[in-house]
């Protein structure tokens, strides 16, 4: 589990990070880059700048670390197994914030949709307080989402490693793409 600046957006500083900041993010606000080292600075700044974003308030120099050393807060997101999601049933509000084709071609039973670029517009119709656990096919959008909630006032939130794969390698009951749930009472 590692630890990030809180009250910040996650978004993966790779290639896609277009799909992430251009759903996420308003291309007219400032973006400050957090990242992990200095020596990706000029390469987040062009992927960036090819996806509209051109405002920059600057970087953390020195990344995570420097923040890491100077002692100051991070926030972390915990992690829930498939099999804790399985165990707590209706305890846990689940989000899948995949797409509208991946959730029709199956999903966690009493999971609810939740995808991604709807998440702020959205997350005033569930309760905040509730334990919440996010997935999306294999990781990379659940941290994004949760991130995302938690600046939404989301309380406990968690990442679901794995996600989508991590659930049907598990063999667990599936709804959707014309699957029936026969056990579905752990839901």
């Amino acid at each position: 589990m590692g630890g990030r600046v809180g009250g910040v957006v996650v978004v993966g500083g790779s290639p896609i990070l277009c799909i992430g900041a251009g759903v996420l993010l308003d291309a007219d606000k400032q973006v400050l880059l957090v990242l992990w080292s200095d020596s990706k600075v000029d390469e987040m700044v062009k992927l960036f700048s090819r996806t509209g974003y051109t405002k920059f308030a600057g970087y953390l120099a020195g990344g995570m670390k420097s923040w890491n050393n100077a002692g100051l807060p991070i926030e972390t997101v915990p992690q829930m197994s498939v099999h804790d999601v399985k165990r707590a049933g209706k305890k846990v509000q689940l989000f899948d914030v995949r797409s509208p084709d991946e959730w029709k071609g199956g999903h966690i039973p009493g999971a609810y949709h939740l995808f991604l670029p709807g998440i702020r517009e959205k997350a005033a119709e569930f309760d905040k307080s509730k334990p919440t656990a996010v997935y999306c096919a294999s990781g990379y959008r659940a941290s994004l989402a949760s991130s995302m909630l938690k600046q939404e006032g989301f309380t406990d939130v968690r990442n679901i490693p794995g996600s989508w794969q991590a659930w049907k390698k598990a063999g667990f009951p599936m709804a959707g793409k014309g699957k029936k749930v026969e056990d579905a009472s752990w839901v």
